[in-house]
């Protein structure tokens, strides 16, 4: 039996678009930062020594960090969304939002204030994580 998209999984989509958000705002923050503080490519984070380099660092970290998470959401997200697409649809939503305070969090170059995002995107990543074993399960037995 083919297995059948329900028209829900355009929220999903839309999702996945958001997704796209905390990215950007990051690479922007950043893009800031190294014109702030004189840190020049190729350089990804302040050569040793750099009198901000704990400032930018936060800034870049945040995105970086941002970046590494980035696909497995997508893919964790799409996945359970054949299955379960208004609540992969949120939970991208809310790991969106949650990536973005992570991100500004960070860039006050105090490291303890990305926690308040981290926290709110894990409440989304961790649920699509186990949603995609699920989604897995119940198209199987479809």
């Amino acid at each position: 039996m083919p297995l059948e998209i329900a028209s829900e999984f355009g929220c999903v989509v839309a999702a996945v678009g958001a997704c796209f958000v905390p990215l950007v705002y990051g690479a922007v923050r950043v893009a800031r930062a190294r014109k702030a503080h004189g840190v020049e490519y190729p350089d990804l984070y302040a050569p040793p020594g750099h009198e901000k380099k704990k400032q930018f660092d936060c800034v870049q970290r945040g995105h970086q960090n941002t970046l590494e998470n980035y696909a497995p959401v997508i893919a964790m997200g799409t996945a359970s969304g054949l299955a379960y697409p208004r609540a992969s649809a949120i939970l991208l939503c809310v790991w969106a939002v949650g990536r973005v305070e992570y991100i500004r969090g960070y860039a006050t170059g105090d490291p303890a204030k990305r926690r308040l995002g981290g926290l709110v995107s894990h409440l989304a990543d961790v649920p699509l994580f186990f949603m995609t074993f699920f989604a897995a399960k119940k198209i199987l037995d479809a």
